[in-house]
């Protein structure tokens, strides 16, 4: 995916905009930007791109005369706003192919836009595409966002507007999902301005108090940045909506779709929440570092150490993975494939065998050190969705 805000018109025929009709609409939608032929000679070959001035940078406009790829999940979402989005991806029969180009300048410095100034400028450009053009059957929006042409037509009006009205809506995909009993809802498109998409999971909100939070989250975060934002251990008190702590998160997805910030419950109100060991008992038995460390004292698996609280909702069952078994595994096996380990396993079985529990709990408490800082890495994996104990559980509709 390009960093670039490419914009795709989805087409009933295979045509391109007339060049002087786009001018003039543009014109006339957006007055205070200086709009014009781009200055590069075209021939009549439909396949040759159009290029249009917008101050001191260029637009293009390709056109392909095919249809785009189908995308089923891409409709899907695009249908929940727009019942009519199958049919419309279904009819058309071409799409352009919109996107910046840069400075339109060749003998001086232009500043560079960066993505919001680029994606600014594109909305206002393909919205007046939408109104120049007859039989436009969609626009998609970097591929991940499908809209209607008449939600283009209006919306778009407001390209330049500054927070909280500029058209999110066309950029962003908020999509709904059930955790248990609760309803949750993350952004799809958020990261191209932020890095990070939203995951919003608040227990005992209905489905449009949910969308109307990650809205507002979203616009303020496009319009302010990611540092702006809240910051990764926050804690939001109760409000007039929620009654109770929500935590904020910067983690990977638990969808893998990346980096997000989480919003979620700090109390657990709804009994989602329960305890997990991390090393489980199997391993503690088995493992022979784990065994001796047991002996003396240094290892429980039952300890507060080796819990970690997670919500089973988000998972497909409760059945621990191999993977993530076998890597603990080998990661205490590396623990004791020393000579050092060797020695000190030695004069630890030699301490106990006479009754001097303290000097052998002293002999392999260097281990037991170590044992800990990986339950810590581990849960801090588990915490951040950089690991999984169990199986994730896709986004379920609500």
């Amino acid at each position: 995916m390009t960093d670039l805000p490419v914009a795709y018109v989805l087409l009933d025929h295979v045509r391109l905009p007339d060049e002087e009709a786009l001018i003039r609409t543009l014109r006339i939608r957006h007055p205070d930007v200086q709009w014009g032929p781009g200055g590069l000679s075209r021939s009549n070959d439909a396949d040759d791109p159009m290029f249009i001035r917008a101050g001191d940078h260029l637009m293009t406009i390709l056109m392909m005369p095919a249809p785009i790829p189908y995308d089923q999940e891409l409709w899907q979402r695009a249908s929940w706003l727009w019942p009519e989005a199958f049919h419309a991806v279904g009819r058309h029969r071409a799409h352009l192919i919109v996107a910046p180009m840069g400075s339109a300048e060749s003998n001086k410095a232009t500043k560079a836009l960066n993505f919001a100034e680029n994606t600014q400028l594109t909305t206002a450009f393909v919205g007046a595409m939408v109104a120049a053009l007859p039989e436009v059957a969609a626009v998609v929006w970097r591929g991940n966002v499908g809209r209607s042409p008449e939600m283009w037509l209006n919306q778009s009006r407001s390209a330049f507007a500054s927070y909280p009205d500029q058209p999110f809506a066309l950029w962003i995909e908020i999509v709904p999902y059930l955790a248990g009993k609760t309803i949750g809802a993350l952004t799809i498109g958020l990261s191209a301005f932020t890095g990070r998409e939203i995951e919003f999971e608040v227990d005992g909100l209905d489905h449009g108090t949910v969308t109307s939070r990650v809205a507002q989250l979203s616009s303020y975060l496009i319009a302010h940045g990611l540092d702006d934002g809240p910051a990764s251990g926050a804690v939001f008190e109760a409000d007039s909506e929620i009654d109770h702590r929500v935590a904020v998160f910067h983690r990977n997805s638990r969808f893998n779709i990346g980096p997000v910030i989480s919003f979620a419950s700090l109390d657990d109100r709804s009994g989602r929440v329960r305890t997990f060991p991390i090393i489980p008992s199997a391993i503690a038995r088995d493992h022979p570092l784990l065994v001796m460390l047991g002996k003396v004292g240094l290892f429980d698996p039952a300890q507060a150490e080796n819990q970690i609280r997670l919500r089973p909702d988000h998972y497909e069952s409760e059945v621990r993975l191999e993977a993530f078994d076998r890597g603990l595994s080998q990661a205490l096996s590396r623990m004791i494939a020393t000579d050092i380990y060797a020695e000190a396993d030695t004069n630890a079985r030699r301490a106990l065998a006479n009754g001097d529990m303290a000097s052998a709990k002293a002999i392999l408490q260097p281990w037991a050190d170590e044992v800990g800082e990986l339950q810590l890495t581990v849960k801090f994996a588990l915490t951040v969705c950089d690991a999984f104990l169990f199986m994730p559980a896709p986004p379920r509709s609500p």
